[in-house]
C-alpha cells in the first residue's frame, strides 16, 4: 500500500523540518517547500493527497490562495492551514471565510505535532473538523469585527492618525472616529478608563497577527 503524499508549505525552516519529520514518522510521504512559487511548481508535477499550508508566506500568493487553488483543481485534497493568524482577515480584512472543507490551526494553540496529525487525519477521512477550525472560535474578539473595523484596526497598527485613516477610507473624520471607538469597544477596551486605548488595540492586533513586539511601552 502506497504512502499518502503530503506537501508542507512553511517559510520557517525549523518548523518546516519539525512538521516534516513528524509526518514521516506517522507514515506519510512528505515533500516540504518554503515558498508559494515552489509549491505551485510541485503541484503542477504531482497531485498531493494533502497539504499543510502556512498562510503568511511573504510577498506574493498566500497559503490561502494556494489552498483555494488546490481545492478547486482537486476537491479531494485534504488541506490544513497552520498559521499564527487567529483569523485570516487580520492580514486581509476583505478575506472571506476559510473553505469549510479545510482545517485551520493556530500555531499558538497546538501543544504538539500529534494534534496536527489528528487534524490532518480528520480532513483526509471527511470527519467532523469543527474542533480544528480555530478561526471560528466564538471567544475571539477579532472574529466579532466587521471588515471595516478590521481595516481601521490595521491602519491604527500601522501608526496612522484618525485624519489619515479618514482620508484613505474617504470618510468624514467624525465617522472615522466613531468607527474606531466601536472597534476598540468590541475588543473589550474601556475608552472611559484606558487612556492608552490605541496602544492596547495595537497590542491586540499584533497578538492576533502573531507578531512579537517587545518595545511597545505604556
Amino acid at each position: 500500500m502506497s504512502k499518502r503524499f503530503v506537501v508542507v508549505v512553511e517559510d520557517e525552516p525549523f518548523l518546516r523540518s519539525l512538521i516534516s519529520d513528524a509526518l514521516e514518522t506517522a507514515g506519510f510521504e512528505v515533500v516540504s517547500v518554503g515558498t508559494a512559487g515552489e509549491a505551485r511548481k510541485l503541484f503542477n508535477k504531482r497531485d498531493p493527497d494533502a497539504a499543510i499550508l502556512d498562510i503568511d508566506l511573504g510577498p506574493g500568493p498566500t497559503g490561502l490562495n494556494i489552498g483555494e487553488h488546490l481545492l478547486a483543481q482537486s476537491p479531494g485534497t485534504a488541506v490544513v492551514f497552520l498559521t499564527m493568524l487567529s483569523d485570516p482577515r487580520v492580514i486581509n480584512p476583505k478575506s472571506g471565510l476559510v473553505n469549510p472543507r479545510a482545517a485551520y490551526l493556530n500555531k499558538r494553540k497546538l501543544s504538539n505535532t500529534e494534534e496536527l496529525i489528528e487534524a490532518l487525519e480528520a480532513v483526509l477521512h471527511d470527519q467532523d473538523i469543527s474542533e480544528y477550525r480555530h478561526d471560528l472560535d466564538p471567544g475571539s474578539a477579532i472574529a466579532k469585527l466587521s471588515a471595516g473595523q478590521l481595516q481601521v484596526l490595521q491602519m491604527v497598527a500601522k501608526g496612522m492618525t484618525n485624519q489619515q485613516i479618514a482620508e484613505v477610507r474617504k470618510r468624514s473624520l467624525s465617522a472615522t472616529e466613531a468607527l474606531i471607538s466601536r472597534t476598540f469597544t468590541s475588543l473589550g477596551i474601556d475608552l472611559g478608563r484606558d487612556s492608552n486605548s490605541r496602544i492596547l488595540a495595537v497590542r491586540e492586533y499584533f497578538l492576533q497577527a502573531g507578531i512579537v513586539v517587545r518595545d511597545v511601552q505604556d
